[in-house]
């Protein structure tokens, strides 16, 4: 005879158990989604997981150039043209990006592209597609230069096309009022937020910014996250233009202070440097760094370091000591953009003799400059409600 009474305690038996495991498996998932977001530093509301996957065609293409052979070559032209993991249906390959027309987005609004036209004045149109492909076929602009010269100037432009996009999408949500542009912003800057952990951060501005924030003892990356949070706030309806504007221009403030420190580490080791190949590397690496912020950079500072450090212009190879040059130039230049100072970026941390070597005064950073949240102050509510929401599962 069948005991129903048994069969209805064991099922209910299992039923509790299948439960409390598919709790527990809620659980992890909310927490590690939680510790995801809090080591990231932002959470976007919109998925933009799809646009953060340039990042991945980005680190390819520069494993690609450096390979060299035949073989990566097609891969690196249709990587880089078409794209593999980028949106190619919308036009965001990682050439598409270099060469978007910003003004032809936002016709109605005149200015829209006025971070690209100062670009332009000092870098000259279509800056960043010449630049890269030249760079790759070292040929063009680069003709006749190393292989070496070549290789790295191509690899650390590509850095400047994805700080290019973020502008762009910013530059679009403030006039759109868009909370989706501003969360493709942080997409485009930070590359893979939440999977593929082998490229986890790679492709945008944000991992060259944490490079130098640790050469210089600084927090410009952290600066940056703020900006990107404090604008997410500002544009929840009802949309705070002024604080919106107010972000954005404090994230660019946070690029200026860091390729500021990246164009001055390089061209200190370009100084030192002894043999060819790292004349070339460190000579394309502090030039191409100076790019990606040109447009950012006080305009007379931007064309003199333009004029003094590209390594294919006549004057770069007459100017015997671009360090010092460079240093001299930003010492006596008040704000060398945005609001950001010479004395900001701490350079005698990685830099230990510029005063001397220089003949210029640094100041101790301004104490009066505002301090990013820690992510554990901004984002820890996230981790303790997930954590808070997982122990009441099994309540």
């Amino acid at each position: 005879e069948y005991d129903f009474k048994f069969a209805s305690k064991s099922l209910l038996s299992l039923n509790k158990k299948s439960y409390s495991i598919m709790k527990l498996n809620i659980a992890l998932t909310l927490l590690t989604a939680a510790a995801v977001n809090a080591d990231v530093g932002y959470t976007p509301v919109n998925d933009v997981t799809d646009h953060a996957k340039f990042g991945i065609d980005v680190k390819n293409i520069q494993g690609y150039i450096e390979d060299g052979n035949a073989t990566e070559a097609f891969k690196l032209y249709s990587t880089y043209t078409e794209g593999v993991n980028s949106r190619a249906s919308a036009g965001k390959t990682v050439q598409g990006m270099a060469t978007k027309d910003w003004a032809a987005a936002v016709p109605e609004k005149k200015d829209f592209d006025k971070i690209k036209k100062a670009y332009e004045a000092v870098l000259g149109e279509n800056h960043l597609d010449s630049y890269t492909t030249d760079a790759i076929n070292c040929d063009g602009t680069f003709d006749g230069y190393s292989e070496k010269l070549c290789e790295i100037a191509a690899k650390k432009n590509l850095h400047c096309t994805a700080i290019s996009y973020s502008q762009y999408e910013g530059e679009k949500s403030i006039a759109n009022s868009n909370e989706k542009n501003w969360d493709e912003m942080f997409a485009f800057w930070h590359g893979v937020y939440t999977e593929d952990a082998d490229y986890f951060l790679d492709g945008g501005g944000a991992v060259v910014q944490g490079k130098r924030d640790k050469d210089f003892g600084t927090e410009y990356k952290k600066a940056a996250l703020k900006a990107l949070n404090d604008g997410q706030k500002a544009v929840q309806a009802p949309v705070d233009k002024e604080a919106l504007q107010a972000a954005f221009d404090a994230f660019n403030a946070a690029h200026v202070g860091s390729f500021a420190q990246a164009t001055m580490k390089y061209a200190k080791s370009l100084k030192d440097a002894t043999e060819q190949s790292d004349i070339d590397k460190y000579f394309a690496e502090g030039y191409t760094y100076f790019r990606c912020a040109a447009g950012l950079f006080d305009a007379d500072l931007a064309t003199f370091i333009q004029d003094q450090f590209d390594p294919r212009g006549v004057k770069a190879g007459s100017q015997p000591d671009v360090y010092c040059a460079i240093a001299k130039k930003m010492a006596a230049t008040s704000d060398i953009g945005y609001g950001v100072s010479i004395n900001d970026l701490n350079l005698e941390k990685k830099l230990v003799n510029i005063t001397t070597d220089c003949n210029i005064t640094l100041e101790a950073p301004s104490p009066s400059k505002p301090k990013p949240d820690s992510a554990s102050g901004t984002f820890g509510y996230v981790a303790a409600a997930m954590s808070a929401f997982a122990v009441n599962l099994f309540l």
